[in-house]
């Protein structure tokens, strides 16, 4: 039995304590305008750059476009799962139904003309059926034979023996066209027919026995449940819970009553459960729960352990309005349906799977942990709703980003922060433009998907979609191709790849061939799973709940962090042992939950996981900029004044580089953006701009000092060079770097060079050259960093060095142990200073040892 605990309560739970895999907090990024942030070694290059499961061969990659419509890998899928047919665009696949009919699985959506069906839930063939009934469309099997119907719009019943001809033929009608949202159950062992309908804030879902020949309704229909978000938290609209609004016309209050709609029923060992959707599809906390009865008409009872589905966090929140099924091994499934915004507002509506399960007690219940990372299809384990989960953790959570440019305000960091509204995005959708995840350490990737968005873009008549390439290095220099959809046929919101053997490597990197509708290179999400060894999970400690006193709905949780880990699964359930539900938290160690049931008591756990990779940290000074700006007022000659405005970014030691071009004759003033003057007004003539030497033809050097705190960092020059037409200004932030030879050595306590940080001692050396003509006083510093940033030691070695000598620093640090008395050197990482100590200049600043 899981450990768990009630609530206010605090459960002390054993703490499985994590391996040395941490994450290093690093200082950097990549830059739009300015060079790369810090010099930085990793010397721990493997000379061989990919390793290969002997079971497959490196020639079957790379991966190409299969062309399937549904589900695109053999063995596993990653929610958002997009669904498409031949060179269509990609399908709005809402309200999905899945059904096995002669031992065939058939899935049908929403408004489609048409459905695709599979024999092993891999490989799909699609169906087109001119007269199948669109709208919210409803399947149901009686006495061998399908029967389609579509209640919101139409009160008309079609069936049909062989629906793989996609002939379907007029059977009968409704006595209403009004059942919304419409279901239909037969159950075999009474030979009876019933309509569950309904989808509304106020009116409920009904239940109406029909004639199985006729369709006509044989008594009274009869309300099964009404929403109650007074009692059930995960059934309330909270405004602060909106992903996108659906509708203008009025603002959405603070709690609102959900939308109760999708009833779909199921009759599993004798009782009848009615799996509905509330809240509505724009918010995070679309989801499902049940009613159970003992007969079809009723009475129904709430379920306390609702929700069945609840995912409201990652890139794929949402998980309703669907359809609940059982595979040919009889395990029960929930297929759904979630949103995905585009451009930050309404999109498409694609399609989540989740395994379900019914208890020795009757309880049924669903399983979204890790609901977004890759799981098994159906039929691939017996028992999926225990062992589903590949155990191929994500990768590429808020790892380091390199891209070919960066649209402002569509951060590189964007594509790689979990947030379902937030992408990246080049400044152009030319061939060429990339993004490359550092994952920090040399991984087994095993699976890619890639979540993409849209900028500028339109809609055009089309014969080719999003193209790319995915390559995979150790070393950022030497790619091997994993991916190649650089022609891809298909129009995919969402894209995963399963790779048919696992890759070693460090770097990832995604190029554009080809972006559609005129638009730039979007992505929402660059996601990279593996790691499957390497990846640890650990009960948490010192867990405490707090529920409210006003509003039992609401409960606060916070627990101790563990050491190295990426995120948390929250458990939860009315039971100890039935801890059905889930949060999933990135990084923080405390969370909020809306979403529980007014009257039982709860009990809670919460593990942490690491997928083994070292943590980097955005420093968005050097990534997003200082929020200081530069301001070229240009007045050319006879053309009136303009200003262009350009933000700064810090580099930490390395040179930051601004150019202004199209410079034609007339008078410049360089601004700090509503600040003081750097340079001019200077007069620029042709001569001086137009041209074809490659040296300045103005120079103005030392013009102000830049720095933080009380330190200097280094000085402002501006330079003028010709061109063809027109000349440019080059604005450099000009560190005071000195001692160019100063490269600090790293060695371990017997002498033996260090390539990593791998050793219990540390043994830095400098040798520095004091080359002005008066005496210095220095200091090296050597700084050791554990993994999330955090000063562990820190030494020195201050030297007096006479005009023109030579000094030599050195400075021995040891590294902590960890609990198996063996040194931690796994994300930690070194930084070596060297100071004038009478300035407080930097004379090296700063070199990273890893």
């Amino acid at each position: 039995m899981k450990n768990a605990f009630l609530f206010g309560i605090t459960a002390f739970m054993v703490v499985c304590l994590m391996g040395a895999a941490a994450a290093f907090a690093s200082q950097g990024g990549i830059m739009p305008m300015a060079t790369s942030a810090e010099a930085e070694f990793d010397l721990n290059v493997d000379e061989e750059v990919f390793e290969w499961d002997s079971a497959i061969s490196q020639s079957a990659l790379p991966v190409v476009p299969t062309g399937k419509s549904f589900i695109h890998n053999p063995t596993t899928f990653t929610n958002p799962i997009s669904l498409t047919q031949g060179s269509e665009r990609v399908l709005t696949s809402g309200e999905p139904v899945v059904k096995i009919f002669n031992d065939d699985y058939y899935l049908f959506i929403r408004g489609r003309r048409g459905y695709w069906w599979s024999h092993d839930f891999a490989d799909w063939t699609y169906v087109n059926a001119p007269n199948l009934l669109g709208g919210i469309v409803g399947i149901t099997e009686i006495d061998g034979k399908l029967y389609n119907y579509a209640g919101n719009t139409n009160n008309r019943v079609m069936t049909t023996d062989d629906p793989k001809t996609g002939i379907w033929y007029d059977v009968g009608t409704f006595s209403s066209n009004n059942y919304g949202d419409a279901s239909m159950l037969y159950d075999e062992d009474e030979g009876r027919l019933y309509m569950y309908y309904g989808w509304s804030q106020l009116l409920g879902i009904r239940v109406v026995e029909l004639d199985k020949t006729t369709f006509k309704e044989i008594g009274e229909p009869v309300v099964c449940i009404w929403g109650d978000p007074h009692n059930h938290g995960w059934e309330t609209r909270y405004a602060s819970d909106l992903i996108f609004p659906l509708f203008s016309h009025r603002e959405y209050r603070p709690q609102e009553y959900g939308w109760t709609e999708g009833p779909h029923p199921l009759k599993y060992n004798g009782k009848y459960y009615l799996m509905y959707a509330s809240i509505g599809l724009e918010f995070y906390s679309y989801g499902h729960g049940v009613y159970v009865a003992d007969h079809p008409l009723g009475p129904y009872v709430y379920d306390e352990h609702n929700p069945l589905t609840l995912k409201t966090t990652g890139v794929a929140p949402g998980a309703g309005h669907g359809s609940i099924f059982l595979d040919k091994q009889g395990n029960v499934w929930t297929i759904c349906m979630l949103p995905y915004a585009l451009n930050g507002g309404s999109g498409n509506t694609l399609i989540s799977l989740f395994p379900s399960g019914v208890d020795e007690e009757g309880v049924m219940y669903g399983k979204v942990e890790y609901g977004d990372y890759p799981q098994y299809l159906p039929g691939v384990k017996p028992d999926p709703i225990k062992d589903n989960f590949t155990g191929w953790m994500l990768l590429s959570l808020d790892k380091r980003v390199e891209t070919s440019s960066t649209l402002e305000n569509y951060w590189s960091a964007f594509a790689v922060d979990e947030d379902p509204k937030s992408y990246w995005s080049a400044q152009t959708g030319n061939p060429g433009e990339y993004m490359t995840v550092d994952l920090g350490a040399e991984s087994d990737i095993r699976g890619i998907q890639i979540l993409w968005d849209r900028t500028a873009a339109g809609y055009t008549a089309l014969n080719r979609y999003q193209s790319y390439i995915v390559e995979v290095s150790n070393d950022n220099q030497n790619w091997i191709l994993a991916i190649d959809k650089s022609n891809n046929p298909q129009d995919l919101r969402t894209d995963y790849i399963e790779l048919p053997t696992g890759v070693k490597g460090r770097y990832v990197k995604l190029t554009n061939m080809f972006t559609p509708d005129n638009g730039r290179f979007a992505v929402k999400a660059l996601r990279v799973f593996g790691n499957p060894e390497a990846a640890t999970f650990t009960k948490v400690d010192n867990v405490t709940a707090v529920r409210s006193k006003l509003d039992r709905r609401y409960a606060h949780l916070l627990w101790e962090p563990v050491d190295g880990s990426e995120g948390y699964v929250v458990r939860y359930g009315i039971e100890p042992n039935k801890l059905y539900n889930s949060y999933m938290v990135y990084w923080d160690s405390y969370i909020d939950i809306p979403s529980l049931n007014v009257d039982p008591e709860y009990y809670f756990e919460v593990e942490a996981f690491s997928s083994g990779t070292p943590r980097y940290v955005e420093n968005t000074f050097e990534t997003r900029g200082r929020g200081a700006e530069l301001d070229l007022i240009k007045q050319p000659t006879g053309t009136p004044q303009s200003t262009v405005r350009m933000m700064t970014y810090e580099t930490y030691g390395k040179d930051e580089v601004y150019v202004f071009d199209d410079i034609t004759p007339g008078t410049y003033t360089l601004n700090h953006t509503f600040g003081v003057g750097i340079w001019g007004p200077q007069q620029l003539t042709e001569d001086q701009l137009i041209g074809t030497g490659t040296q300045p033809t103005v120079t103005a050097l030392n013009l102000t000092q830049f720095g933080i705190g009380s330190t200097q960092w280094g000085t402002v020059e501006v330079r003028v060079y010709p061109g063809e037409t027109s000349g440019r200004i080059e604005v450099t932030f000009k560190y005071d770097v000195q001692g160019s030879d100063s490269t600090p050595t790293f060695t371990d306590g017997n002498g033996s060079t260090l390539t990593s940080l791998s050793s219990a001692t540390l043994v830095t050396k400098m040798t520095y050259q004091n080359e002005s003509d008066k005496a210095e006083s220095s200091t090296m510093y050597v700084a050791e960093y554990s993994p999330d940033g955090k000063l562990i030691y820190l030494g020195n070695d201050s030297k007096e060095i006479a005009a023109s000598q030579t000094a030599e620093f050195e400075v021995t640090l040891n590294m902590p142990e960890n609990d198996d008395s063996h040194f931690a050197a796994d994300g930690y990482y070194a930084k070596v200073f060297l100071w004038d100590s009478g300035t407080h200049v930097p004379v090296l600043s700063a070199y990273t040892f890893k």
